[in-house]
């Protein structure tokens, strides 16, 4: 391989004009309906300045059984006993903005409720699986109740009072399939004619006999298909995070991933940036490997149809029908799979690291989020070798 090739894969890749005015409608679309918020009161007005003297409040146990007394429907008023004046003078005076004053109180309310429901229902759903695993009836499932537990034990998760919506939305960065599917389309259509291109062009035979050789241009467009994915997969996805910091203010950069409404009973310890971090690197591997399948298809065959409607199949079936099953809780089970498995569940992970889930691999209990990264990264490399073994043994036709 050498740079010239490399920039050659990297034209052939970047001139189809399809990828940029899908980038663009599916970008632009996206920032039309973010920047609706920016009206929003409760976009423009938050609690984050009141984080400290809030935080303090909500330490104190007396307001805990309050709030629990009342089932977690506590009112403005009744929480105003509890709280700093200075909190109430902050949104009082916004009450000449009746939309502010508003979203204001309403994000106390739901803020202070949700916190302690959150944390008791985090401490019973502990308090359940040792009970269940106290049983001790040797099944699986309680093996799998019984690590869970263990996780729980040794791993510390903070939760803080989540309030404003933008952790929420940061979190969600890949919750639902179509902004992901988004991304996956824009590599599927960039790379669906890697190589079958090659005979409708008439150019197979002269890469095939190249001074470099097949090596050399197999290694040439893997590195172009490479820089492409990083390139849709950063874009996409810090694109959406800067639009989401506009719209809604960036989170706290300390608050935990475990205080969002979604997340109250994981064991992943980190803040809402790292999950999304890791969402990200979930996303690069969804696209290395679906890139992968694509290139493996496309050396096989001659037409880019087959690579672009094959790789499509199985990605969207397996996000379909990931969307679509109820994931057992706690471990899996064999109609559950396709789904805890596909690339769709790479990227948002979300369901995967809620509660804590396991796969039964010949007895051994595995995270199911572990399993799945070491399946589709062995999914990836088989797909790399069959590509690279095809493109190299295929034969020049006069």
């Amino acid at each position: 391989m050498n740079m010239r090739m490399l920039k050659t894969e990297l034209y052939k890749i970047y001139s189809k004009r399809v990828i940029w005015i899908a980038m663009i409608v599916f970008l632009g679309l996206f920032l039309f309906l973010k920047l609706q918020f920016i009206e929003n009161a409760g976009v423009k007005h938050t609690l984050e300045p009141m984080r400290s003297e809030l935080s303090t409040a909500v330490a104190n146990e007396y307001f805990h059984e309050f709030v629990r007394s009342k089932e977690y429907r506590c009112s403005f008023d009744e929480i105003t006993q509890f709280i700093p004046q200075s909190v109430v003078d902050y949104i009082e005076q916004n009450k000449d903005y009746e939309r502010a004053y508003n979203s204001l109180v309403v994000d106390l309310v739901s803020s202070v409720n949700n916190y302690f429901e959150r944390i008791d229902l985090r401490a019973a759903h502990i308090a359940e699986l040792a009970e269940d695993v106290a049983k001790s009836d040797g099944s699986v499932l309680t093996k799998a109740k019984a690590k869970l537990l263990e996780t729980y034990q040794n791993t510390e998760v903070t939760m803080e009072l989540n309030l404003e919506s933008s952790a929420n939305n940061f979190i969600d960065i890949n919750h639902a399939v179509v902004f992901p599917g988004l991304i996956m389309l824009l590599i599927v259509v960039g790379l669906a004619g890697i190589y079958s291109d090659e005979y409708t062009s008439g150019t197979q035979a002269a890469l095939l006999t190249s001074r470099k050789g097949r090596r050399g241009v197999f290694l040439s467009k893997l590195c172009a298909a490479a820089i492409y994915i990083i390139n849709v997969v950063l874009v996409m996805e810090l694109f959406y995070m800067v639009v989401t910091a506009i719209c809604y203010h960036a989170p706290n950069s300390t608050i935990s991933a475990a205080s969002t409404y979604g997340l109250y009973l994981t064991t992943y310890p980190g803040t809402v940036y790292g999950f999304c971090i890791r969402q990200i690197l979930g996303t690069l591997l969804a696209g290395f490997t679906l890139g992968s399948i694509i290139m493996c298809l496309s050396a096989l065959s001659k037409n880019a149809l087959i690579p672009f409607f094959g790789a499509g199949a199985y990605y969207g079936g397996t996000a379909l029908y990931a969307n679509t099953i109820t994931f057992p809780a706690y471990l899996s089970s064999l109609w559950s799979l396709p789904g805890e498995l596909s690339l769709f569940m790479l990227q948002t992970q979300y369901e995967l690291v809620a509660a804590g889930h396991y796969t039964s691999v010949f007895g051994w209990l595995v995270p199911t989020l572990t399993l799945n990264v070491i399946l589709n990264a062995a999914i990836m490399v088989v797909c790399l070798l069959l590509c690279y073994r095809a493109y190299t043994r295929k034969q020049v036709k006069n």
